[in-house]
């Protein structure tokens, strides 16, 4: 961290300002006062008033005697390597992010070692030979030590932090593909997971895609802590718990807003794996333009156009086969006929509905529709040709507004 480098490595010490004979005369004192320092933090803060025998207890006394005993070995050898000293405070801070406590009580007994070590000193200067002069650099020295150390066992609280964040994110990770990946991973297997994650398992989930480059860092988007997120695949995928639940809808809405993402539809657990394939689907689709890929792409809204696409190959046989007599006829007739046809198609074969529609004169619908017999034939008699008509004419109007 650049802020705990400027002084811990590069700086010199304040301490080489003070004489360096001071530090015989005040080490016979140093068990008193470091006593001192214990007990005062030990009254002030209800954190460390913990047995002198017990693990954190013992840590204390550790960290005050090597704080002070370290700042007299500086007085003697200003150039005495301090990275040791710094390290073993990197770990205190280590420690209290394992204990599951806060800087605050370590910063603030590091600040009250450095009073009580001033006080003691300031007590006793006359005793110890210590000039106003002098005491001021001491002052000064000790300060900037307790500073350093605090910055210190800041770095260490980071790092643990950190490294927390991204074991836990490991974790989390492994559970999604556990969830996603195909074949299913026993119940069992899942349910050890989740319970280690301390992550309720839902009655029912959907799979979510985040396009690449789109993801989130750490921390964003403002999911939901029960969301799971996966970055390790091509595109980063979520598992949203309880989807359909009141106002998860509006979360993921916010959390995504301005990504290319999609979400499969609501399944059981066991069925996340094909939550995930219609939410790739839909993004591929969002992707080629055929979907509107604005805004959150919610499969539950575009089941028709999924079943279209389903099969890409399947879906090409059926267009060319049922619009084949459209194909020789200029781009721009071609458009205008297939719009009439699917309008009639849709509006039970009405023509004064279809030119309502496309905001034509019904004279211009009535003419189309006499070319478009012409061209199809017996087969705008027959139900089933003409559900298979209105399928392939769906699926050409979604492609050609994808392209246009």
């Amino acid at each position: 961290m650049a802020f705990g480098s400027v002084q811990g490595r590069g700086v010199d010490h304040p301490a080489r300002h003070i004489p360096p004979e001071l530090a015989s005369r005040i080490r016979p004192h140093l068990a008193t006062g470091t006593e001192l320092v214990v007990k005062e933090i030990r009254r002030l803060f209800p954190e460390f008033d913990v047995p002198p025998d017990s693990d954190l207890g013992r840590r204390l006394a550790e960290g005050v005697a090597l704080a002070v005993e370290r700042f007299w070995d500086l007085v003697e050898a200003p150039t005495r390597a301090r990275e040791p000293l710094l390290e073993r405070f990197r770990d205190l801070g280590r420690d209290e992010l394992r204990d599951g406590r806060n800087l605050d009580a370590l910063q603030s007994a590091l600040r009250v070692g450095s009073r009580m070590s001033f006080r003691f000193l300031t007590d006793h200067r006359e005793a110890l030979g210590i000039s106003a002069d002098t005491l001021f650099r001491i002052a000064d020295a000790i300060f900037f030590h307790m500073d350093e150390l605090a910055v210190a066992s800041t770095e260490g609280y980071a790092e643990a932090r950190a490294q927390r964040s991204e074991e836990l994110d490991r974790q989390r990770g492994r559970l999604v593909r556990l969830l996603l990946t195909e074949p299913a991973a026993p119940p069992e297997t899942i349910a050890h997971h989740a319970r280690v994650l301390g992550w309720p398992l839902p009655q029912t989930a959907a799979a979510v895609v985040v396009a690449d480059g789109e993801d989130s860092a750490p921390g964003a988007p403002a999911l939901p802590p029960d969301v799971l997120t996966d970055v390790t695949w091509l595109d980063a995928h979520l598992v949203m718990p309880d989807p359909d639940g009141p106002g998860r809808r509006r979360v993921l809405d916010t959390a995504l807003s301005g990504r290319t993402a999609a979400i499969g539809p609501t399944v059981p657990l066991s069925r996340l794996p094909l939550s995930l394939r219609y939410a790739q689907k839909a993004l591929e689709l969002g992707r080629r333009g055929v979907l509107d890929a604005r805004g959150l792409i919610r499969c539950s809204d575009h089941l028709v156009t999924l079943a279209l696409f389903a099969d890409r190959d399947l879906l090409d046989l059926l267009c060319r086969a049922r619009l084949a007599p459209l194909e020789d006829l200029p781009a721009v007739q071609a458009d205008r006929l297939a719009e009439t046809l699917l309008a009639w198609l849709r509006h039970a074969q009405n023509a004064n509905r279809v030119a309502e529609h496309l905001y034509v004169h019904p004279q211009t619908v009535r003419y189309r529709l006499r070319r478009i017999r012409d061209l199809f034939g017996a087969d705008l008699d027959d139900a089933e040709r003409r559900f298979e008509l209105q399928i392939a004419l769906y699926a050409r109007s979604l492609t050609r507004a994808a392209h246009s």
